[in-house]
């Protein structure tokens, strides 16, 4: 059994049940509760060199490149690019993923690869898969869409994958109904352009079990006597916000002149309402989103820096206990998991951004970092980060 000691936070002692009896030193580094990510496209991750760069950078040409490729892949092939998703995001620290599974895949490749997945890796991490429509339920085929329900843990939706209004509307009629008759949440990408839509505030009209509302981002835009009365109705329903914002940022504001919006939903605001938002990392090396290695630090880094969110020690509850709190709308997350950061606060962490230092799954140690960071000036050696 190994012994961590000189541990900062919730624990001070850490015993870790893998075999070897020594004792590791964290010299005061914080432990913190596992992370989330709460939003993730976990099939098209690692994809850019499929794809090709998405040229225009905006969501359309993503989703239409992406498109082209999906069903170039078996079911086996997206399973090990999933694979080497969830390697990269233990390795930061996530032990609890929900990732949105395409339903306008062929045979329902993505949904039925993101099952197997998440049964195949469940000692390592916990998975939420979500049944999304990509390109829109009655743009590809409606039967497909309520079969992968049936199989998926939580119905998503995208209203505004459909060609017209109306039609983003009777979409989410349909995911309303169907979550009264199955009982499963609902987790929508919603109202996520520049140009205010509605459709968030038309979800939470209608009857349906619990709602996340993905992105939000025309809220940023919204006038604020809107954007009140939506945000009075979020709190009222008790749904809950997942702001992507490496993603969104990249992609919106893709047209006309400066002064340009940000691509962030109101966060800051929002928890100042008391209204349950936490974070996604979305898409990472792919048309979406050409950058990342599934580090959500990285995405609460943006969302403090965008939302100018304080206090900063505090914002770690996006990613670990608002992140929980949605989570166990669907499934029971495990609570056992722990990341020693690689910093004695969470502002040096996200001051660095580096690397975890440890990941422990369920007594586990799943990963670790031996990164020690050295300058060298005047003959003397020393490590940057004792200096912050």
């Amino acid at each position: 059994m190994t012994k961590i000691v000189n541990v900062s936070g919730f624990k001070e002692v850490l015993d870790v049940k893998d075999g070897d009896d020594i004792v590791v030193d964290a010299e005061g580094r914080i432990a913190v509760p596992s992370f989330y990510d709460m939003h993730v496209h976990l099939e098209n991750a690692l994809t850019l060199s499929y794809t090709g760069d998405n040229k225009s950078g905006t969501l359309s040409e993503a989703v239409e490149r992406w498109a082209k490729v999906r069903d170039t892949l078996s079911k086996d092939d997206i399973k090990l690019i999933m694979k080497k998703a969830i390697i990269l995001e233990l390795y930061n620290g996530v032990t609890h993923i929900r990732t949105h599974a395409d339903t306008c895949s062929k045979n329902l490749n993505s949904v039925k690869a993101a099952l197997e997945v998440k049964e195949e890796m469940k000692d390592y991490v916990d998975i939420q898969v979500v049944a999304f429509p990509e390109q829109g339920v009655f743009n590809c085929d409606q039967e497909k869409f309520v079969k992968a329900i049936e199989l998926a843990d939580i119905i998503g939706g995208k209203p505004d994958g459909e060609d017209s209004e109306d039609l983003g509307k009777e979409q989410l009629r349909l995911i309303a109904e169907l979550s009264l008759k199955t009982g499963k949440p609902i987790d929508a990408h919603i109202d996520q352009g520049d140009v205010l839509t509605k459709f968030a505030e038309y979800l939470l009209s209608l009857r349906h079990t619990h709602v996340a509302l993905s992105h939000l981002t025309a809220l940023h835009s919204a006038p604020r006597e809107y954007a009140e009365r939506l945000m009075s109705l979020i709190k009222r329903k008790s749904a809950s916000v997942i702001s992507s914002p490496l993603t969104t940022v990249y992609l919106n504001s893709r047209y006309g002149d400066y002064p340009k919006i940000r691509g962030i939903t109101r966060i800051k605001e929002m928890l100042e309402r008391d209204i349950n938002v936490c974070l996604g990392h979305d898409d990472f090396q792919n048309p979406f989103f050409p950058l990342g290695f599934g580090d959500i630090i990285q995405a609460l880094y943006l969302a403090v820096l965008l939302d100018q969110i304080n206090p900063v020690d505090e914002v770690i509850n996006l990613i670990t206990v608002n992140a929980e709190r949605e989570f166990s709308y669907a499934s029971r997350p495990s609570k056992d998991d722990i990341v020693i950061l690689d910093a004695k606060s969470i502002r040096e962490q996200l001051s660095t951004l580096s690397s975890r230092f440890m990941v422990i799954r369920k007594g586990k140690i799943i990963a670790k970092t031996n990164k020690r960071g050295e300058v060298i000036v005047g003959g003397n050696t020393f490590n940057p980060f004792s200096l912050i």
